[in-house]
């Protein structure tokens, strides 16, 4: 039997923080885009509600990928990396582009940040796997 690494938190902390981590990450979210969408002018209802919807969309397509990456194998390394980077390249460049910049630099920052992150969590995996 191979010597497991202790855990901090039991089980149901664990269980709870796949779904809490999201719906605060979604909110926090939320309010970014509603910020970056106002562009310093006041406070309106669209950007409210623009704000609420991308909280909710951030927390459901968050969740999936947390859902979909528990059901891969965990020699899938390149997969479980690849996922969670395109979410996170996704998602910032949604944010980036309410700011209203040109197309450009969204699409290079995304898919810069896209591959930093694949690298960083392929590495992480890869050199965390179980011998």
């Amino acid at each position: 039997m191979a010597p497991t690494a202790p855990t901090v938190l039991s089980e149901p902390a664990h269980r709870l923080a796949r779904w809490v981590l999201p719906v605060v990450l979604g909110l926090g979210y939320g309010n970014w885009v509603a910020v970056n969408r106002r562009h310093g002018g006041p406070i309106t209802g669209p950007d409210v509600a623009w704000g609420v919807w991308s909280a909710l969309a951030f927390m459901a397509v968050c969740i999936a990928v947390v859902q979909a990456t528990r059901r891969l194998r965990r020699d899938l390394h390149a997969l479980h990396a690849l996922l969670r980077a395109v979410f996170a390249g996704a998602a910032l460049g949604f944010l980036y582009s309410q700011t209203g910049d040109d197309l450009r630099p969204v699409v290079i920052t995304s898919v810069l940040v896209t591959a930093a992150v694949f690298l960083l969590l392929f590495y992480r995996f890869h050199t965390r796997a179980d011998a």
